[in-house]
């Protein structure tokens, strides 16, 4: 068994990219126009969107420009990822009780070698052609779940302002360093929390 196995990094990788991919959702939902003010709200609506809502979010997504607005946040967020993972894999290893200073070297030289493969595999996850038409789809009973229809028609009319414009226009940008953000301050957070849990589990019972 190779010490990148035993070591077991492929499932430390696995587990950084899971809390990238958490990192990613929360930013890239706290980007989205409106919704990200309305997310503490308690939804007054939960039946199934009728036709006039279903038309006005439609409406609205096409004013955003929805499918190029989310692929550009996508590629903004994806140049990010390379540093954010292997300042996760350098967090996880440098912690963990159970290495030496040998073979955490060793440890971080293998998951270096393993952040491509991660790259590569987020890439085609966000490469997918359904994936943004599947994400429009279920912005209609999102919106319809905080918004009346005149509602969704008034954010519509924003997004055509010049304003309206440059929230769409830096929302790539946003979504990338809110994603920074998310990973800068979750990540300690939860290596913490591991950290914690490994050294009580190695410890020797009273």
């Amino acid at each position: 068994m190779s010490i990148y196995k035993s070591l077991n990094i492929p499932q430390a990788m696995r587990k950084i990219v899971a809390t990238f991919f958490a990192a990613f959702s929360l930013a890239f939902l706290a980007t989205l126009p409106a919704l990200a003010q309305s997310a503490q709200a308690t939804p007054a609506r939960q039946a199934a969107p009728s036709p006039a809502m279903k038309v006005a979010v439609r409406r609205m997504l096409d004013a955003m420009q929805f499918p190029q607005l989310t692929r550009n946040i996508f590629d903004q967020m994806l140049q990010s990822v390379p540093a954010m993972i292997r300042q996760s894999a350098q967090q996880q290893i440098s912690m963990d009780p159970k290495l030496d200073a040998q073979r955490k070297a060793r440890a971080l030289a293998n998951a270096e070698e393993e952040i491509p493969l991660a790259i590569a595999t987020l890439t085609q996850v966000l490469a997918d052609p359904t994936l943004i038409e599947e994400l429009g789809d279920e912005m209609v009973p999102l919106y319809a779940r905080f918004y009346t229809v005149q509602e969704v028609e008034q954010l519509t009319a924003f997004y055509q302002t010049p304003l309206g414009r440059k929230m769409l226009s830096t929302m790539p940008q946003l979504s990338a360093e809110s994603m920074a953000i998310s990973q800068r301050v979750l990540i300690p957070r939860v290596n913490a929390v591991l950290d914690q849990v490994m050294r009580a589990a190695t410890q020797s019972p009273q």
